[in-house]
């Protein structure tokens, strides 16, 4: 009777003979599945939420109650359908187990097999129909975060053409922006205004968005320029940045080991590489909630200098990534959101001539990779190339493969 073979009716019930007189009645019906009680129940749903269509508890067991179990089930899976059953004196429980662990049913001792019978059939259509509004509504989400990607894409280009004027490379860095963005994740986060399917409050929201992503822009870029490139030292520079970011972080649980390989000085602007520093080692220290300690380290390459900056914690998740190209990515309740998107740092590393490289696991990450060269000469800004419809179609084939791997998980 259930519409996918995978699909059970789990019941729940402390007496022996009660399982087994249920199974017996149902199973050439139904695909039945018992447990002796709640906790081995919990630990059924647990392991194979996504089969189990339909929950039917007795209320009269211990220590698990039938509508405690309902209430913890309704909350982490709320798809699979609850029934309670109770004794004719427990009506009481029968009101809490609609009040509390939201019932689809509930039934009276002894049970009526037609009833039964019914109320599972009923219960296995309710469960199909919930499960097919949720893919429904995914699809919905699946399109309108796509959408919102690709508009933030092109506000976002457009935004970084206008700034080339005063970066150079800008359209570069935007490039290694997106390549390292991962748009194609399957990410499980959603804008609170598109999981509610409310494009009035998407388009005034992503309207801000695109506001405050240029202002910050501009004011860890352009406004910290000093438009000079002297003969500096990349070690020295971070390490008078470390010292004086060193009190606050340290207020923060974040210990700082500092190396300094480099010799040789480059021909660079050193209030953007200051600046840049800075907004890398908040970024890093932000993105960890516990007691860590960030490495870095300066050292001589071919033509160049390398800043390596590194936190001796756990990989980046998919999240914690994302955060990183939050201008781009659609996150919800992200606790420091745009703050902790990287577009600032490529446009300056690029506009020194540079590259930069988000390494999200050991043993080179999590963190970053700068590398600055020797001297900016030479390093103009490429031409502007057109913003052709070509370039918009690679970014929709990555958000396409982005989809089918939303509805992979639908």
């Amino acid at each position: 009777m259930l519409p996918n073979d995978d699909k059970v009716i789990l019941y729940v019930d402390d007496e022996t003979a009660a399982l087994k007189y249920f199974g017996q009645l149902f199973e050439d019906q139904f695909r039945i599945r018992t447990a002796a009680s709640g906790e081995e129940a919990w630990e059924f749903i647990e392991s194979r939420p996504e089969q189990v269509a339909v929950l039917v508890t007795d209320q009269r067991m211990a220590p698990v109650s039938g509508v405690e179990l309902m209430d913890r089930v309704r909350t982490r899976y709320p798809n699979i359908v609850r029934i309670l059953v109770t004794a004719f004196t427990q009506l009481d429980y029968a009101v809490k187990s609609v009040n509390e662990g939201g019932a689809f049913r509930y039934l009276t001792k002894p049970i009526n097999d037609e009833e039964m019978v019914g109320t599972l059939l009923r219960a296995c259509e309710f469960h199909e129909m919930m499960v097919d509004r949720d893919r429904l509504i995914q699809e919905k989400l699946s399109v309108l975060h796509r959408l919102v990607i690709m508009d933030r894409v092109r506000g976002l280009s457009t935004a970084v053409t206008a700034l080339s004027g005063q970066l150079r490379s800008a359209w570069p860095a935007f490039l290694s922006y997106i390549e390292q963005a991962p748009l194609t994740s399957c990410l499980s986060v959603q804008l609170d205004e598109i999981a509610e399917l409310n494009l009035l409050a998407v388009a005034r929201r992503e309207s801000r968005q695109m506001i405050e992503t240029v202002r910050t822009i501009l004011l860890e870029t352009i406004h910290n320029a000093s438009g000079e490139d002297t003969e500096v030292n990349v070690g020295a520079l971070v390490e008078n940045v470390i010292a004086d970011r060193g009190k606050q972080l340290a207020q923060d649980d974040i210990g700082i080991e500092y190396h300094d390989d480099a010799t040789s000085t480059i021909r660079s602007d050193a209030k953007l590489i200051c600046q840049l520093t800075t907004v890398l080692l908040r970024r890093l220290s932000d993105i960890q909630d516990q007691p860590s300690t960030i490495g870095v380290k300066v050292s001589d390459r071919d033509s160049g200098v390398v800043i390596e900056m590194r936190g001796f914690f756990r990989s980046l998740d998919e999240g914690q990534v994302a955060s990183f190209f939050s201008a781009a990515i659609p996150i919800r309740k992200w606790p420091i959101g745009l703050d902790m998107d990287l577009l600032s740092s490529f446009l300056i590393v690029h506009h020194l001539g540079g590259k930069i490289r988000v390494e999200a696991e050991p043993p080179t990450g999590p963190g970053f990779r700068v590398f600055l060269p020797v001297t900016n000469e030479g390093v103009d800004d490429v031409p502007l190339p057109e913003v052709s419809d070509e370039w918009f179609e690679q970014v929709h084939r990555s958000l396409n493969e982005w989809e089918q791997q939303i509805e992979e998980h639908v």
